[in-house]
């Protein structure tokens, strides 16, 4: 169960840094 936890922790990171990056795109495309 703890590995699972965290797992679950690890791709929760990974979505929040795809979403940064995903939103600095977006800022660097209208400049």
């Amino acid at each position: 169960l703890a590995k699972d936890f965290e797992r679950s922790i690890e791709s929760a990171q990974a979505w929040i840094y795809i979403a940064n990056i995903r939103m600095l795109t977006r800022r660097l495309a209208r400049a």
